[in-house]
């Protein structure tokens, strides 16, 4: 195994952005009949062993984070020498569902501890009242890890070794190996600097040639660019990173007889985006805030297959506009459809791909100086945004036949920690028969977030009657 790995200027954003209000993590939790037949009892005597055996599925499991001094290069992933599964392994007490859901939410806020591998692992044994399954006792299992390791794809490729019953045991350091040296990668940093700085300059005129290219298109309409500005809501102010979560749960038989119904081919993703639009609309219009233009939301999209980039993370973000001023639903629907669309056309878009690769190029101290600026600015009392309102994401559907100690797998769900000046994020996950719609959202600007989720069923049956109504 190699010393030291560095990270790529796209996954060390997500260190240089981070701040209390601004945690970078990746929270999945997976429930399992703890019930079952052949289930074992989720201890420390199983437990320990069970992680320990699989270790080697992950690079993360076995490092930490080391930082060049004066951040004059990337950081990287160095071998802890001081690694204690003991202190990454939480058994936690609680038993009802209503307890263990503001403890998810804790969790999620709680920014890692980037001095050893920034992941952890909490087992909630024989909960009781799941969503689903009030009458089955159930093992929930967090996972959390730092975002810089990988975003929600890499999420699902890890869940799949964990908890398809293979075994990879932790990898061992060769003892010939270097250890890292904050004294020789500064060294290392200095002698590069002059190249470093001549490629970000290289990389300076590419992508403003590009951008001019893009405006270029955009001008002939061949691409579409998202409004720069959203009107502000009571979720696009500063946080308290202690968050409200809930959840609701919607069978995947309905969701695909709302899509048969629809006049045109449709996906999931058209018709989550529809049910938040219908739902944050109405919660906003019930407490007399109906904004002044219609609301976006940020929508991460997955560019695998689509840029050739070698970083542990490989989203960019869609700016959707979520039509929350077109009352009828169907209409909503396909205004929201063709917005996504123009999206990944312009994602897609060569000098787009240019523009947004400047990040590559960046050096690490401006990287740095970035994210402080980022966490400098104040959301109070301002009249607009940029680019979008609150965050809607998906995943792909989790595995079936996913087991944990004997226990088979019967849903699975993420919880999004919320940052300044988006104070209300969603995320959407399947599993087996049903669709999960997660919500973080910051408990002053929320504080019922069970009728938020009542909202969110309802704009789901007012969009699925509309479209079987047009279908009549």
């Amino acid at each position: 195994m190699s010393p030291a790995e560095q990270l790529t200027a796209r996954d060390a954003v997500f260190i240089y952005d981070e701040f209390e209000r601004h945690p970078s993590n990746i929270v999945a939790v997976y429930a399992f009949d703890a019930a079952a037949p052949g289930a074992a009892a989720p201890d420390a005597a199983h437990v320990i062993p069970w992680v320990r055996a699989r270790l080697g599925h992950f690079r993360l499991f076995q490092r930490r984070l080391a930082r060049v001094p004066l951040d004059l290069d990337l950081p990287y992933w160095v071998w802890d020498r001081d690694f204690d599964i003991d202190r990454h392994v939480v058994l936690e007490s609680l038993r009802e569902w209503a307890a263990v859901r503001p403890r998810i939410a804790e969790i999620a806020a709680t920014r890692m501890d980037l001095t050893r591998p920034p992941w952890r692992i909490h087992i909630f044994d024989r909960v009781t009242g799941f969503p689903g399954a009030p009458d089955t006792p159930v093992t929930l299992v967090l996972l959390g890890f730092h975002h810089s390791a990988g975003d929600g794809v890499a999420t699902r490729e890890l869940e799949l070794k964990l908890f398809d019953g293979s075994e990879l045991p932790a990898i061992t350091e060769s003892a010939d190996a270097r250890e890292w040296s904050a004294r020789r990668a500064f060294g290392r940093a200095a002698a590069v600097l002059p190249y470093r700085l001549t490629r970000f300059a290289i990389g300076l005129r590419r992508t403003r040639a590009a951008a001019a290219t893009a405006r270029e298109r955009v001008a002939a309409q061949a691409i579409h660019e998202p409004l720069a500005l959203r009107p502000a809501t009571r979720f696009n102010r500063q946080v308290d990173p202690l968050f409200g979560f809930d959840l609701v749960r919607i069978p995947m038989a309905s969701i695909q007889q709302a899509k048969a119904a629809a006049p045109e081919r449709i996906t999931v993703n058209d018709l989550v985006l529809t049910v938040v639009s219908g739902a944050l609309a109405a919660y906003l219009t019930e407490r007399g805030e109906t904004p002044a233009g219609a609301l976006a939301a940020m929508v991460p999209r997955s560019m695998r297959g689509l840029a050739q980039w070698n970083s542990a993370n490989q989203l960019t973000q869609m700016s959707v506009d979520l039509h929350t001023d077109i009352a009828d639903p169907v209409q909503r629907l396909r205004a929201i459809r063709e917005s996504i669309r123009r999206e990944k056309q312009r994602g897609a878009d060569t000098a787009v791909l240019r523009r947004e690769e400047r990040v590559h190029t960046s050096p690490a101290w401006l990287l740095r100086l970035a994210g402080w600026a980022r966490a400098q600015r104040r959301f109070d009392e301002v009249a607009t945004v940029p680019l979008s309102n609150t965050t809607i994401s998906n995943v792909p559907p989790v595995a079936e036949r996913l087991q944990f100690l004997g226990a088979p797998m019967i849903s699975a769900f993420g919880a999004l920690p919320i940052m300044d000046g988006d104070g209300l994020r969603h995320l959407t996950t399947s599993q087996g028969e049903e669709l999960i719609i997660s919500f973080s959202a910051d408990k002053a600007m929320m504080p019922d977030t069970a009728h938020y989720a009542e909202l969110l069923l309802q704009s789901f049956d007012d969009t699925w009657q509309a479209l079987e109504s047009h279908r009549d």
